[in-house]
């Protein structure tokens, strides 16, 4: 369906045996077509929990976002695997795709993040190798699963890292970095924390200057922004961006051909007698046209009794943003009671094809 410049595409959609379609990557090929990854939920003892049953497929779409066919399993589990999970797909400088993931072990308390490559525009793929081996605690990208090219040709992977099971330890954001196309990895020096259950989900972008700008999930109320001065090594002390939003996912863009940041973001207000402190609706989207300083909540892309989470977008040639979601109807919005639990079934993976000229309304 059509919303003015908005069109609203449902890529996957729950149903029997497909509790959960969530975290998606999309990358636009040398021919114009698209490819989509996501993690696609099996039933399992843990249903459609983060540590329910997942593997990587992929779907292509000829017509510039509207149909989506030929689904592919991508990435399948190994051996003690619990799901593999956030897919990212990248544009590399040499014009390879890349695609990096995430194998949950232990029931959330270790992680490996994997590489494949491809080098005929995702047709066949092979190993590339692990940016990280079995971590002790749940390290990962969450939500936000992208992997940044800056104009240097350094690659910039925001991760959050802790120690103990994904639900309750405390997080810190770093970044993995290589500077030779993903062949090897290290980890920066700086960090980025905040109080209670930390810094999360990083989503960074490259400003104009070569500066690099970081939104974050947080339980304090607001979007919360860092920067670096020196390609993703160290960053400043976080600052509310004056947003306000429960914690959930964000998604930090530098639209193409402008200096300007889009943010996508659920602009609800803080609270704590609600699940992750209020609820993750509406999906809104705000603008900066000052790196950050100050922004402008250009609107709402969705809203209703449904919750939205795990934000990705790219950009294709002509200008169009891709964003991916999550969305799911929720009980506490429908039935009118704090006490209902975060529902885990029925999420569907929406995309939003969003005219350039919506985020300068």
């Amino acid at each position: 369906m059509g919303n003015g410049s908005i069109q609203y595409i449902t890529v996957a959609e729950a149903g029997p045996g497909n509790p959960r379609n969530d975290t998606a990557s999309v990358a636009q090929l040398k021919d114009g077509s698209l490819l989509l990854a996501w993690h696609k939920y099996e039933d399992s003892a843990e249903g459609g929990s983060d540590f329910g049953l997942c593997r990587i497929y992929t779907k292509l779409s000829r017509d510039d976002g509207i149909t989506w066919s030929e689904e592919t399993l991508l990435v399948d589990v190994e051996p003690g695997d619990h799901n593999v999970q956030a897919p990212g797909l990248t544009r590399l400088p040499s014009g390879d795709l890349m695609l990096h993931c995430l194998r949950g072990h232990h029931g959330g308390s270790s992680s490996t993040m994997c590489l494949l490559r491809s080098r005929d525009e995702g047709k066949t793929w092979r190993d590339a190798g692990n940016v990280w081996s079995r971590s002790d605690g749940q390290w990962l990208q969450g939500g936000a699963n992208q992997m940044n090219v800056l104009s240097s040709g350094r690659l910039l992977l925001p991760f959050h890292f802790g120690t103990g099971h994904q639900g309750s330890q405390h997080n810190t954001v770093a970044c993995f970095i290589s500077d030779d196309e993903g062949n090897s990895w290290r980890r920066s020096s700086g960090t980025v924390d905040l109080p209670m259950r930390g810094a999360m989900e990083a989503s960074a972008a490259e400003l104009a200057s070569g500066r690099i700008i970081m939104s974050l999930r947080t339980q304090l109320g607001s979007v919360f922004l860092s920067y670096s001065d020196d390609g993703g090594e160290n960053w400043s002390l976080p600052q509310t961006s004056g947003l306000q939003a429960p914690e959930s996912c964000t998604c930090l863009r530098r639209i193409p051909e402008t200096d300007d940041l889009v943010l996508f973001y659920n602009g609800s207000k803080y609270d704590p007698t609600r699940h992750h402190y209020g609820l993750r609706t509406p999906l809104s989207a705000a603008l900066s046209r000052d790196d950050g300083i100050t922004w402008k909540k250009v609107g709402d892309i969705e809203t209703g009794p449904f919750e939205f989470m795990d934000l990705n977008c790219s950009f294709t040639d002509s200008g169009k943003a891709l964003l991916t979601y999550t969305k799911v109807e929720d009980p506490q919005i429908t039935q009118q009671d704090k006490s209902m639990p975060f529902k885990r079934t029925e999420m569907d993976l929406i995309l939003a094809i969003i005219d350039r000229e919506w985020l300068y309304l």
